[in-house]
């Protein structure tokens, strides 16, 4: 098996390393989307991961959609001190900001709270928490408009809805699925779409290996809409990818419900990710009402830009 290579080296990601990261990883408390090998992979050519080993610890450095370089805080156990140290010390001797993120709020609190460090929180990179029954069920008068526009959805255009686990089988037509709506949609949206939609076809096609799984929406034997995503810890499921044909747009909020009913029902929270500033996506997001924001906050020691 490859081995991620030593610090001061630094390598690039590869489905090899991913029991090595997920080893790491899985004896952290994990409250944010990125903290997974999945998210790793996928966007490595995105945002120019490079991941090195120290001891226990993994680091990692990335660039963000605007290009600016920053590191990972130092992922594992230890001397956390030191290896923040090390970490920083690498960065200023190869030129790089001393930009640490996305840093979660709880390691935020703990490791970086003295007047030494300057933390802002970055509310576009927050990750939206919901209550696994509240998408399930919809109860409630917080969701009364919601669940309208579910029902009055079903009662036009559901006939003949079918929900499945998803298996290989899918994978072609779900990759149509993903290319279509970027031919639709990605010429309007951020910059960031056509990459993200890039990510969703690799996982797609590598789905067993990454660990991923997820449902798809079908009639009459034709898959219309898919998700896939994976545990981030023992409490919490993350959806990192939901896509619709882009004539099926509103079978999004099913596939949401039926997904959250049907197949996590061994899970607390559902994480929906970040909204990256997009106002639309926000506005969809926060009608789901979710019970936290998982914070991100960009590290820096005081004093610097």
């Amino acid at each position: 098996m490859a081995e991620i290579t030593s610090f001061p080296d630094f390598c690039e990601v590869s489905l090899d390393y991913r029991e090595q990261v997920a080893g790491v990883l899985g004896k952290m408390n994990r409250p944010i989307s990125e903290m997974t090998f999945s998210n790793l992979y996928l966007f490595r050519d995105t945002h120019g991961y490079r991941l090195s080993r120290r001891g226990d610890f993994l680091f990692a450095l990335g660039r963000g959609y605007d290009s600016v370089p920053y590191a990972f805080p130092p992922w594992g156990e230890g001397n956390y001190e030191e290896a923040v140290a090390a970490l920083l010390g690498y960065l200023r001797e190869t030129g790089r900001p001393r930009i640490l993120f996305p840093v979660p709020k709880e390691m935020a609190e703990r490791h970086f709270s003295g007047p030494q460090w300057k933390v802002r929180s970055d509310r576009d990179e927050a990750d939206y928490v919901y209550l696994r029954e509240d998408l399930a069920s919809l109860s409630g008068p917080r969701y009364h408009k919601r669940k309208n526009r579910l029902e009055k959805f079903l009662r036009e255009e559901g006939a003949g809805l079918e929900y499945a686990e998803f298996s290989d089988e899918y994978v072609p037509e779900c990759v149509d699925i993903a290319k279509s709506w970027c031919d639709e949609y990605c010429p309007a949206k951020r910059p960031s779409a056509a990459q993200e939609t890039e990510a969703a076809v690799e996982a797609l096609r590598h789905r067993a290996e990454l660990g991923l799984t997820g449902a798809v929406i079908k009639r009459e034997g034709k898959v219309l809409a898919y998700c896939l995503g994976e545990p981030l810890n023992e409490e919490t499921f993350v959806v990192q990818f939901e896509k619709t044909a882009p004539s099926q747009a509103g079978l999004a909020q099913v596939l949401n419900r039926d997904f959250s009913r049907n197949s996590l029902s061994g899970y607390e929270y559902v994480n929906r990710e970040q909204d990256l500033g997009d106002t639309g996506l926000r506005q969809a997001k926060e009608s789901y009402h979710p019970v936290f924001l998982a914070e991100k906050y960009v590290v820096s020691p005081a004093g610097e830009p």
